[in-house]
């Protein structure tokens, strides 16, 4: 268990009564951690050993255990990789996380920064996501045989309060809090000035369920990616 971890207070195979089944819980782990405000937070943690991709079965059964034990956070490991299915419906709630394995080293809840959005949420951002930007570049001699490629990575996530998007830029450590209901927002672009750059908006799908969605738009690919959203 991490340092990050050890400074809350954390409980392995914790058993939590729950409020609408009146039944003991089994938790893998709960931390019970306070914020800067004074609203306490209940995190728990699933660990078990799945065999198998998380599908959106597991992953509406964990949403189910959260509301049952009152966590108002929760990260579902997932040793094997999930579904889209699953992505797409974690995505949909603000405090919900997949985890994957190579992820779970560096996870520690303290570290959760403050909102950006507004000076007067009092929110923490909670990060559900990583996605990276491939760039190949060439050496000045023009020589394309031996280009190198480099990744950019970002952090993506919402306020647990406002429920807003951030981003979050690695190279450079620029925040970006794009706005999902400003029709006249014309995208976000981080320090580093790269061929892309980031769009929140509200969109409805085939049966007219509205969403506010994150989306990475690639210049140079001329492609857009959906990196994360929320339902309204």
């Amino acid at each position: 268990m991490n340092q990050g971890l050890r400074d809350l207070s954390d409980s392995l195979n914790a058993s939590v009564k729950g409020k609408f089944s009146s039944r003991k819980r089994q938790i893998d782990v709960l931390i019970d951690h306070r914020h800067d405000t004074d609203n306490r937070n209940r995190i728990i943690i699933d660990a078990k050993v799945k065999k198998r991709r998380i599908d959106v079965n597991g992953v509406e059964a964990f949403l189910g255990l959260m509301e049952d034990v009152g966590a108002t956070h929760g990260y579902l490991v997932c040793p094997n990789g999930y579904t889209k299915s699953a992505e797409r419906r974690a995505q949909e709630v603000v405090s919900l996380r997949l985890l994957p394995l190579d992820r779970l080293e560096n996870f520690d809840p303290s570290t959760w920064p403050s909102c950006s959005a507004t000076s007067r949420c009092k929110g923490k951002v909670f990060w559900d996501g990583y996605p990276s930007v491939d760039i190949f570049l060439a050496p000045l001699q023009n020589d394309f045989h031996s280009t190198n490629m480099v990744s950019y990575i970002h952090y993506v996530g919402k306020c647990d309060k406002c429920r807003n998007f951030h981003i979050k830029c690695l190279a450079c450590g620029c925040v970006l809090t794009p706005a999902y209901d400003d029709e006249e927002d014309v995208g976000a672009q981080c320090q580093c000035k790269m061929p892309w750059f980031w769009l929140a908006s509200i969109e409805s799908d085939a049966d007219g369920v509205q969403s506010a969605e994150l989306h990475l738009i690639e210049g140079v690919k001329s492609s857009i990616r959906t990196v994360s959203r929320r339902a309204l």
